[in-house]
């Protein structure tokens, strides 16, 4: 299996805990976080090609007070070998409104999936059908955007794990 992205909803007192966790717990606890029922949306394998469309860099160098690319990597990131970031609540109405300023169709369109595959963008698909990869993209950044609205709108914090 490959590396996936999830973005979990959590209220403050689970926030707390997480961060007060020692790096070989915290995938672990996240992990019974998504299985005992925790609200989670997957990006699967689009979470790097997602972060090049919208910076133009790859996930594994992402911008500091660039709410496009915490948008996908979060704004705060915990210690570990796994990667696993967060964005509190109150961070959350600029990444929306980032990812609103753009035509979502348009960047899509635009996308050269040459540049993807020439960057080192993860996973190496980007030789596949442009159409079958413009709508995982299209998928990828609507389930994005919506997870960053529930969890605004229901008050809670969002945990980004990417492993």
């Amino acid at each position: 299996m490959g590396m996936r992205a999830a973005y979990t909803l959590v209220d403050e007192l689970t926030l707390d805990r997480l961060v007060s966790l020692a790096p070989e717990v915290l995938v672990s606890t996240l992990e019974d976080l998504e299985s005992g029922g925790s609200p989670t949306v997957y990006l699967d394998k689009m979470w790097d090609g997602l972060h090049f469309l919208l910076t133009g860099v790859s996930a594994a160098s992402p911008r500091d007070d660039d709410p496009l690319s915490e948008s996908v990597v979060g704004v705060h990131v915990f210690g570990g070998e796994d990667f696993v970031g967060c964005t509190e609540n109150d961070e959350l109405q600029t990444i929306i409104e980032a990812l609103d300023s753009l035509d979502r169709d348009e960047v899509i369109v635009a996308a050269d999936f040459t540049a993807f595959a020439k960057a080192g963008i993860y996973p190496n698909i980007w030789d596949d059908d442009p159409d079958t990869l413009r709508r995982e993209l299209t998928a990828a950044w609507d389930a994005l955007a919506g997870v960053h609205r529930r969890a605004a709108d229901e008050g809670h914090h969002l945990v980004i794990s990417i492993f």
